[in-house]
């Protein structure tokens, strides 16, 4: 949602992480999930969420750090996309990662940076 104060957007965006993972079938695939993972937060807790979610899926091969930046006018909150491969199919305890909003969410796939910025542009509405 956002809401005009003084002439100001501001955004009212919660914090979370969201995910979605697609499953690469192939003979040659030794790790047959890629991951992609959205966070919303603060810079310092945006590294320990990401930290834990490496750990959580350990061992992980490719990371890859798809865009990130400042959410303008949300007070210090920024997002952050990344992606890895692993051989872990699944989360069987989200809180051991965030123990905040944690969302499967099947449109968020590895994109470029329009890509993804459109993916952001109804989250930060309040829309998804």
């Amino acid at each position: 949602m956002v809401t005009k104060t003084s002439g100001k957007k501001k955004i009212n965006v919660e914090r979370q992480v969201r995910w979605n993972k697609v499953t690469n079938i192939g003979e040659q695939e030794v790790v047959p999930y890629r991951w992609t993972f959205m966070i919303i937060n603060v810079p310092t807790e945006i590294e320990r969420i990401r930290q834990r979610v490496y750990d959580y899926m350990e061992p992980v091969d490719e990371p890859r750090s798809l865009d990130e930046g400042l959410i303008e006018g949300s007070r210090g909150l920024h997002y952050d996309f990344f992606s890895f491969s692993t051989d872990k199919s699944r989360i069987n305890n989200p809180g051991e990662i965030y123990g905040g909003r944690f969302l499967k969410d099947r449109d968020l796939i590895e994109s470029d940076e329009v890509g993804l910025a459109r993916y952001l542009e109804p989250i930060l509405k309040g829309r998804k």
